[in-house]
């Protein structure tokens, strides 16, 4: 008889979301400020280092996941990848604040901040591959969008935390805003441990067909055949370039030009004073003005949260693609909207549009790919999708940070860049066919 999935264990899978989520939350909004006020880097160089995850994640993600599909130990093919690298990655993201508070801005702190960044993100990256694999595993698949709605929601409920809660510990107190997100990656690496039996959960525990595990379906996907697939995944490119960029630099922006931070520092007459009172009163408004960014984030985190389950049967009612156009719709709405200063009077609202529709486009971006081939192409085609998600990640902090610092260093161009780039995903979108399935039909040989 057939199995189903049991969405209690999805349930619990989902905490290995939830703590990355916190984690990667907390890093991309906390990073950036403490590159630029411990180290004082350019936004160039602090986009850079900001890409170290996603460098690591385009290569450890497929190769990792391609490892873990061929090995079988007692505990599984994942799960020893996940409880060897997740805690290890938890603690040594706590040590991070206490670095510039130990070595001072010292180039022998910078360069030993950036090691230990290095040494989390491998972690991360190790763990992340395998936590991914666990749904598939899992849950047939008829019922993966479901299942992704809710991992999305759990992991959407760590980016919550963060903006509402942890994210404003860590703006006063870095270091115990980042032993609360070490913590819980620890937290959710045990939980998963304890609750999910590979060897007794998993629904097939053989070894892949050779001929559809590898990616040989990147090089093919830039045919005619392939189009669909191909415009479906420079969407995919486009519009995560767009988010990355508000995720990583809006606390930053907020920190350093806020309308409230402005106009201070145009009353004091310099953005570096030297009186400590003026010190304090500038520090104070920074604080508060990145505490309401975090804020905001976690708005769009809590409507993202609310929408990403229900954004699953929404997609399947009207069709992915409609759903995704009507996503991107909104979040282009949001970044305009931004970009002429309305968020100041209006903020939540913006922020609950853009949340609502960042789910109506995610939940069913990587369902819409799998759609391209068939069951046997599973990996193969989640590989690619998190090859053009992240190359997006790699390529776009560096790019608006550049802009940002070609601009006389200001960041409220990531807005209208933010806005370009949803646009060019839509376009994509329009002339994607999701009925056009090339990958999965029979060209005498195997598809990948």
């Amino acid at each position: 008889m057939k199995r189903k999935a049991s969405y209690f264990k999805i349930f619990l899978l989902g905490f290995g979301f939830f703590g990355l989520s916190i984690l990667w939350s907390l890093y991309n909004s906390d990073i950036p400020i403490m590159l630029k006020n411990a180290y004082n880097l350019s936004y160039t160089a602090s986009g850079w280092v900001m890409n170290l995850d996603n460098i690591l994640a385009i290569t450890l993600i497929p190769l990792v996941g391609f490892w873990s599909d061929h090995i079988w130990t007692r505990i599984g093919r994942r799960m020893p990848f996940i409880i060897s690298t997740l805690p290890i990655g938890g603690l040594l993201f706590a040590l991070v604040p206490w670095i510039p508070l130990w070595l001072g801005a010292s180039g022998t702190s910078l360069a030993a901040f950036i090691l230990v960044l290095f040494f989390v993100n491998i972690c991360m990256g190790i763990s992340r591959s395998p936590i991914i694999a666990l749904m598939p595993d899992l849950v047939p698949p008829e019922e993966r969008s479901p299942a992704n709605g809710v991992i999305n929601f759990m992991g959407g409920f760590g980016s919550l935390l963060v903006y509402f809660l942890v994210g404003k510990i860590s703006t006063t107190n870095r270091p115990l805003g980042f032993a609360i997100a070490g913590a819980s990656v620890l937290v959710a690496a045990v939980i998963m441990f304890l609750s999910i039996k590979e060897t007794r959960d998993s629904l097939e525990r053989k070894t892949p067909q050779s001929e559809h595990a590898d990616f040989s379906l990147l090089r093919r996907m830039w045919t005619p055949k392939y189009r669909s697939l191909l415009l479906i995944c420079l969407a995919i490119f486009f519009w995560f370039i767009a988010f990355n960029a508000i995720e990583t630099y809006y606390p930053t922006y907020m920190h350093a030009e806020s309308p409230a931070v402005r106009v201070v520092i145009a009353r004091l007459g310099t953005a570096t004073p030297t009186d400590a009172a003026q010190i304090a009163e500038l520090t104070a408004v920074r604080q508060s003005s990145e505490a309401s960014a975090k804020f905001n984030l976690g708005v769009f985190s809590l409507a993202f949260m609310l929408l990403s389950i229900p954004a699953g049967f929404i997609g399947r009612r009207l069709g992915r693609k409609t759903t995704i156009l009507i996503g991107l719709a909104g979040v282009i709405v949001m970044v305009l909207l931004l970009a002429f200063g309305i968020a100041t009077t209006a903020g939540l609202a913006i922020f609950v549009m853009g949340g609502l529709s960042w789910a109506l486009v995610n939940i069913n971006s990587l369902p819409t790919v799998l759609d391209m081939g068939n069951l046997e192409m599973v990996g193969a085609l989640t590989g690619v999708y998190y090859f053009f998600s992240q190359a997006a990640s790699i390529v776009s902090p560096p790019l608006v940070g550049r802009i940002a610092d070609l601009a006389g260093g200001t960041m409220s161009v990531m807005f209208p860049y933010a806005g370009i780039f949803f646009v060019l995903a839509a376009v994509c979108m329009l002339f994607m066919h999701p009925e056009d399935k090339p990958a999965a039909s029979s060209d005498n040989g195997p598809a990948v």
